[in-house]
C-alpha cells in the first residue's frame, strides 16, 4: 500500500508542474474507503481524494489511469462544468437527480456521462505518454455500472480501445524532466503525514497530503463541493432511503 500512496504522489506533483505551474493539488488518502475524487474546495484549490481500498489491489497502468482520469476532470474544468449544470437543473442533492422528470434525467445524464467520457480520453493520453497502456489501465472500470452520471464501464473501456490508434501521447519531456518520477520515496514521504484527525478544513495548504478517516456522521466536515467517485451515487442513494443526510453525503459524484 505504501508504494501505492507513493505512486500517486509523484504522479500528482508530476501533473501538478505540468498542467498547474507546479501549484499543489492537496492529496486525501481516505482509510477504510474506495471513493475517488477531485473537487475545488472555497479557496480555489485543486483536491484528489483517494480511497485506500480502491487502489489496495491495482496494478501500475491501472494506477496511472485512475490519477490521469482524475486530473482529466481538473485539466478540464469539469468541477466547474458540474456545478453550472447542477445549476440549471436544479440539483443540490443526489435526491434531486432521481427526482427529475424522465427527459430532464436523460438530458442531465448525458452531459454528466460526457464529461466521464472526456476524462477517460484525457487520462489516456497521459497514460500513453507515460509509457503505460491505457486499454490495460482502464481495465478495472469493466465492474463498473451504469447510473445517471457514469456511462457502463464496459462501453469506456470499449471507447479508449476504439480510440486507441489515433491517440496523440501527452509529451512530458519538458516539465522538469519528469520531476515527479525522479523523486525519491524519502523525498516524496516527507510531505505526506501518516495520520490527520483534524477537521479536513483546516488542513494547511502548504501540506501536499494527509491520511484521513473521513466521518461516517454530521461531525465532521467535508471540504469539497464537487466530488467525482465510483461509488459514492450508491452510498448515498442508502443514505436518502435511510433518512440520514450528514453534510459530507450530500456532495454530487462523477467518476
Amino acid at each position: 500500500m505504501a508504494n501505492h500512496s507513493l505512486e500517486v504522489l509523484k504522479l500528482s506533483v508530476l501533473f501538478d508542474n505540468h498542467f498547474f505551474n507546479g501549484v499543489p493539488t492537496q492529496v486525501h488518502f481516505i482509510q477504510n474507503s474506495t471513493m475517488v475524487g477531485t473537487w475545488i474546495d472555497e479557496q480555489g484549490a485543486a483536491n484528489l481524494s483517494i480511497g485506500l481500498d480502491r487502489i489496495k489491489f491495482m496494478n501500475s497502468d491501472q494506477l496511472v489511469f485512475l490519477i490521469a482520469h482524475e486530473y482529466g476532470h481538473l485539466v478540464l474544468k469539469h468541477p466547474d462544468k458540474t456545478i453550472e449544470i447542477q445549476q440549471q437543473y436544479g440539483i443540490v442533492s443526489t435526491f434531486d437527480e432521481f427526482m427529475l422528470s424522465p427527459d430532464m434525467k436523460r438530458d442531465y445524464s448525458r452531459l454528466m456521462r460526457e464529461m466521464e467520457l472526456q476524462a477517460d480520453l484525457f487520462g489516456a493520453q497521459l497514460v500513453l505518454g507515460l509509457g503505460h497502456d491505457p486499454v490495460s489501465g482502464a481495465s478495472f472500470l469493466l465492474g463498473e455500472t451504469k447510473s445517471i452520471q457514469h456511462p457502463e464501464g464496459t462501453l469506456r473501456v470499449a471507447k479508449i480501445k476504439a480510440g486507441e490508434q489515433s491517440l496523440v501521447a501527452e509529451d512530458f519531456s519538458g516539465t522538469f524532466n519528469n520531476l515527479a518520477m525522479q523523486l525519491s520515496d524519502a523525498e516524496v514521504l516527507a510531505a505526506l503525514v501518516p495520520s490527520y484527525t483534524q477537521p479536513i478544513d483546516s488542513i494547511d495548504s502548504t501540506v501536499k497530503a494527509a491520511v484521513e478517516s473521513w466521518p461516517a456522521s454530521g461531525a465532521g466536515s467535508y471540504a469539497g463541493d464537487t466530488l467525482y467517485g465510483f461509488e459514492v451515487s450508491v452510498l448515498l442513494t442508502i443514505a436518502v432511503l435511510a433518512c440520514a443526510m450528514p453534510r459530507w453525503w450530500r456532495k454530487t459524484s462523477v467518476g
